[in-house]
């Protein structure tokens, strides 16, 4: 499975999406991504997803998707 980090415009890093799964920096699952939109754990719509870029409800972009890092690659990294 790839993970991809979830960046703000600043390029901070503040979650990652992890197949279909979103969580926070400290590994709490936060959200699910179904096709393009981001549900948060009520169901309710979070983020939309153009490309990799990460908007608002409203189409504002507020950050964007990192490039795939897969599992073995994520484990070099450590």
């Amino acid at each position: 499975m790839s993970t991809r980090g979830i960046c703000n415009r600043d390029g901070e890093v503040f979650g990652y999406l992890a197949g279909k799964q979103i969580y926070d920096l400290q590994g709490e699952k936060t959200g699910v991504l179904d096709g393009r939109v981001v549900y948060d754990l009520n169901g309710g719509r979070q983020w939309l997803l153009d490309g990799d870029a990460l908007l608002d409800l409203k189409g504002n972009v507020i950050g964007y998707l990192g490039a795939p890092v897969t599992d073995e690659e994520g484990q070099e990294m450590l």
